[in-house]
């Protein structure tokens, strides 16, 4: 009988040792082709409504928005970061912040001399 007890308390999980649930890797991976997809058709805009004013331009940012959900996804999931405890995600998001920052003050200059 005791060694019954030492096995069931050894076995309990704390905080420290409990996993995570697996995610449905099938789903994301439909979501990522389905995303990939809309990238596809949301390419061939400038194509299928070339009179419209500014088409270039929203179809630029519509596929760097599916771009990030994409990527999104694979952090979260794929690299595990859901699972993470906050502060490791803050310190993965604070230099991904600082690197679109970066680009976002330089494309005015690149705007100029492009």
């Amino acid at each position: 009988m005791i060694q019954q007890s030492t096995i069931q308390q050894s076995t309990v999980e704390t905080p420290e040792t409990k996993a995570h649930a697996h995610p449905n890797y099938g789903a994301i991976w439909l979501a990522l082709l389905g995303l990939t997809v809309v990238e596809l058709v949301v390419a061939q805009l400038p194509k299928w409504l070339p009179d419209v004013q500014g088409i270039t331009r929203i179809m630029i940012i519509l596929l760097v928005g599916l771009a990030l959900a994409k990527a999104l996804l694979v952090a979260l999931f794929f690299m595990h970061l859901r699972f993470e405890r906050k502060t490791f995600v803050v310190i993965v998001s604070v230099p991904v912040i600082l690197a679109v920052v970066l680009v976002l003050a330089l494309l005015p200059d690149v705007g100029f001399h492009g």
